[in-house]
């Protein structure tokens, strides 16, 4: 099955990318502060080191995250200059993994926060399965998360860490309210809810067939008494349907977001795209875009 998209490849390249500062910015973002004036100016420091830990001090003010030791090359020269050092001094090749992990720890000291370990793992996990249960779409999701983890002082992970635990929460959601729908529905309302995918033929003489569901996605707006007729006949069949199955809605609890979200997969996907779902989660759907009809 392919991977759900939550961002498109330009935004999962932007979040996982250093911010790119214009002039105003890299003044205020890269400025020194006192706090590390000892770290900074013991021989032991070597000019590299400076300069890598300033850049990625600046980087985490702005977006609060690591960047892998990803550096722009205009910062690099930027903080170099600002601090005396000749640009050419500075090789990014030679800043280490176990220097970089060193100077990650005195950011996070100094900022007062936590870095993505396990006990995080498990509350973001914790938090996107709330978040999920209330708003169905991804990328809303993901925002959501991330200012979340801000607010909590935690560092941000990695685009495919946070897209991985969104995509399993929201698949784990669709299988609770699947086996729901399994086991609140008779074999009556399943051959109900089979029957709106069923063809019918159409009463326009043409001797021409349709879904049953269509007449229900799309309600004509003509002004004529027939067309007015027919979208009171849909809309009576549609009231007796949300009544058969409002005790399936009331124990499914979904959201608002979560109806609207599910009705419109029925409204927009093709019919036949509908049918290939599992019949659990086919009939969440057809049961979401009922609900939807009468929808406060």
């Amino acid at each position: 099955m392919p991977r759900m998209k939550i961002f498109s490849r330009y935004e999962e390249a932007e979040f996982e990318s250093p911010p790119k500062f214009n002039c105003a910015e890299r003044k205020r973002f890269f400025a020194v502060s006192t706090a590390f004036q000892e770290f900074l100016e013991s021989p032991r420091t070597t000019a590299t080191n400076k300069v890598c830990f300033l850049v990625t001090l600046g980087y985490f003010k702005a977006q609060r995250k690591f960047f892998a030791r990803q550096f722009i090359q205009s910062d690099i020269e930027f903080v170099a200059n600002q601090v005396g050092i000749n640009p050419l001094d500075v090789s990014i090749e030679s800043y280490s993994k176990v220097t970089y992990l060193r100077h990650q720890e005195l950011i996070l000291r100094h900022f007062g926060y936590q870095a993505f370990d396990d006990m995080a793992l498990a509350f973001t996990r914790s938090e996107i399965q709330a978040l999920v249960r209330v708003q169905h779409r991804p990328k809303l999701v993901f925002q959501e998360i991330v200012q979340t983890l801000t607010r909590k002082k935690i560092t941000l992970p990695t685009y495919n860490l946070l897209a991985d635990l969104i995509v399993a929460a929201i698949n784990q959601h669709l299988q609770t309210l699947a086996n729901t729908v399994e086991k609140s529905l008779n074999k009556s309302q399943c051959e109900k809810l089979d029957g709106l995918l069923e063809k019918e033929t159409t009463t326009d003489g043409n001797s021409s067939w349709r879904y049953q569901l269509t007449s229900y996605k799309k309600a004509s707006h003509s002004m004529q008494p027939t067309k007015i007729k027919m979208n009171v006949s849909d809309l009576a069949v549609l009231q007796a349907l949300y009544l058969e199955f409002k005790p399936v809605i009331t124990l499914l609890n979904l959201s608002a977001e979560s109806i609207r979200y599910y009705a419109y997969f029925v409204i927009k996907a093709q019919i036949p795209h509908v049918s290939r779902r599992s019949s659990q989660v086919r009939y969440l759907y057809l049961i979401a875009f009922i609900a939807y009809q009468f929808f406060p």
